[in-house]
């Protein structure tokens, strides 16, 4: 790969990868500015007027250099034909400057982050709310922008006083706005005042003229900045795995070793770690019908620290022939020291004259079988085995 001449470092290879179209950077230029105050006006606030008895949408146009200085100078716009062109909007864009009520929020260096939630590699489906899975939603970390305020000067032709009366007052009612195009940029516009003047000489049309001042408050963004673009684009994680780290290193200041104050902590919860870290797993034995035990195992006392943190309802996973059995449905006995441990069943099977008749029924806390002697009974816990 070639070195930038400019910079003379070499490039990042894991940084060349395929980039989204906002990746590239769309920014907010002064042309989009411009286009959202044109379109507006067309859109929103121009009105139709009616002459010779049809219905006209009046003309906008840019005042670019050859056009404002045929104005300037003849005092109205003509077409190539040299057909004057009435009713008709111009504006031009004369100066802009920097806003300092917000030039104090300004800093290129921090972005703030927007999120999109539907997402085109991401689409909803019934499947992930019925199983109710979060889709990864579109993160975009845009650089904030420079707040500025553009000036405008904007010229209108009419035949009538009764046409520019009507386009004066569509513009009076939109001042202190937003202007701007439902699905792009909006900026807002301030209005002072409007000239007008009517204008009658020898030989030619009469001309009704009114001149105005638009102030925009806007904010500009470069696609891109040092090379770097303003936009960037990431997708949330599916899935947050949480766990826990603990570093020791630099703690052999002062004659204090990794190894000493690992045995410091471990002598302090010696307790505690040894609890968590027991974990018995062992094949049960056939007791009777609603009765199993594991033999040759030791149940473990809880340290005092853990009495209403550690859920004692998760003490043991107890399966029969592969399948989990709630902790409701039955209930250990066995103390510190004894090397048996017996789980009872309320199987919900048993008469009061011990017979199995097969209309029984039984509850959400039975079992609703009997133990047989050809049962697997499996047991993972809080045990220790012998």
């Amino acid at each position: 790969m070639a070195i930038d001449p400019l910079k003379n470092i070499k490039p990042n290879r894991a940084l060349q990868y395929k980039k989204e179209s906002i990746e590239k950077g769309k920014g907010v230029k002064l042309y989009d500015v411009d286009l959202a105050i044109a379109e507006h006006m067309i859109d929103t606030v121009l009105p139709t007027v009616e002459i010779l008895q049809e219905k006209q949408k009046i003309p906008v146009v840019y005042g670019n250099p050859e056009r404002w200085k045929s104005v300037q100078k003849d005092g109205f716009l003509r077409d190539k034909k040299g057909v004057l062109q009435i009713p008709l909007v111009m504006f031009k864009r004369n100066s802009i400057e920097r806003n300092d009520t917000l030039s104090n929020t300004m800093n290129r260096h921090v972005s703030y982050p927007s999120i999109s939630r539907y997402s085109k590699k991401h689409k909803y489906d019934k499947f992930s709310a019925m199983t109710g899975t979060q889709k990864p939603v579109e993160l975009f970390d845009i650089i904030i922008p420079d707040y500025v305020s553009i000036t405008y000067e904007v010229i209108i032709w009419t035949d009538f006083t009764e046409h520019m009366n009507k386009i004066v007052e569509a513009f009076q009612y939109a001042t202190d706005e937003y202007w701007g195009d439902k699905g792009g940029f909006k900026f807002r516009t301030k209005i002072d005042s409007f000239d007008n003047t009517t204008e009658i000489s020898e030989g030619s049309q009469r001309i009704v003229r009114t001149n105005f001042t638009m102030v925009v408050n806007a904010y500009l963004l470069p696609e891109q900045f040092d090379n770097q673009s303003t936009h960037k684009k990431s997708i949330s994680p599916k899935k947050v795995v949480w766990g826990t780290e603990t570093d020791l290193t630099g703690l052999n200041q002062g004659g204090v070793t990794n190894s000493t104050v690992e045995k410091r902590l471990y002598n302090e919860y010696s307790d505690i770690i040894d609890f968590m870290s027991i974990r018995g797993s062992q094949q049960a034995t056939f007791v009777d019908a609603d009765t199993f035990k594991l033999s040759n195992v030791e149940l473990p006392k809880l340290p005092p620290e853990l009495n209403g943190v550690f859920d004692t309802n998760d003490w043991f996973r107890v399966y029969i022939n592969g399948v989990f059995i709630p902790h409701h449905k039955y209930s250990y006995t066995g103390s510190y020291g004894n090397s048996e441990i017996e789980f009872n069943f309320s199987t919900g099977s048993l008469s009061v004259g011990g017979s199995y008749p097969d209309d029984l029924q039984s509850t959400q806390t039975d079992l609703g079988y009997i133990l047989e002697n050809t049962d697997e009974f499996g047991v993972t816990g809080k045990f220790i085995e012998k």
